[in-house]
């Protein structure tokens, strides 16, 4: 396991046998010869008002109406853990080049950063690196 930083934002745990392509936006997580890659991006939010807090539920709704994907349509939830405000979700879509492909979702917040994590394979796969993603998300730190 190492650790990945991207200064002024982020550390994230790396399992051993993934590669973290860091020198773009997003920054790609991914194995060679694996199922997916989870990419991470990371953003100022918008100046917030004193007292104003980020509605990671909101922001991760906006997202995927953008995308033309409606919240109600997937296995979504919210928590806060490790001092930080979680959103996440699942769905299935079809893609002409890949067939039915799974995404999953994160949305982490301090309420100073805020980091957007998504992870897609093909459906047949989707179990393949599930835990290895999972334990990945889990280590986000923003810094």
């Amino acid at each position: 396991m190492r650790e990945f930083e991207k200064k002024g934002w982020y550390r994230i745990t790396i399992p051993d046998g993934w590669e973290v392509d860091g020198d773009e936006e997003p920054v790609s997580i991914y194995r060679t010869e694996g199922a997916g890659a989870l990419q991470v991006t990371a953003q100022d939010p918008r100046p917030l008002k004193p007292g104003e807090r980020i509605d990671v539920t909101l922001m991760l709704r906006a997202f995927l109406r953008g995308t033309g994907v409606d919240l109600a349509d997937t296995e979504s939830r919210r928590w806060a853990e490790g001092g930080l405000e979680w959103a996440a979700c699942e769905y299935a879509g079809d893609s002409p080049e890949e067939g039915t492909l799974v995404w999953r979702l994160w949305m982490a917040t301090n309420h100073d950063l805020l980091v957007f994590l998504t992870y897609a394979c093909r459906e047949e796969e989707k179990a393949l690196e599930r835990e290895t993603v999972d334990g990945m998300v889990a280590t986000l730190r923003l810094t």
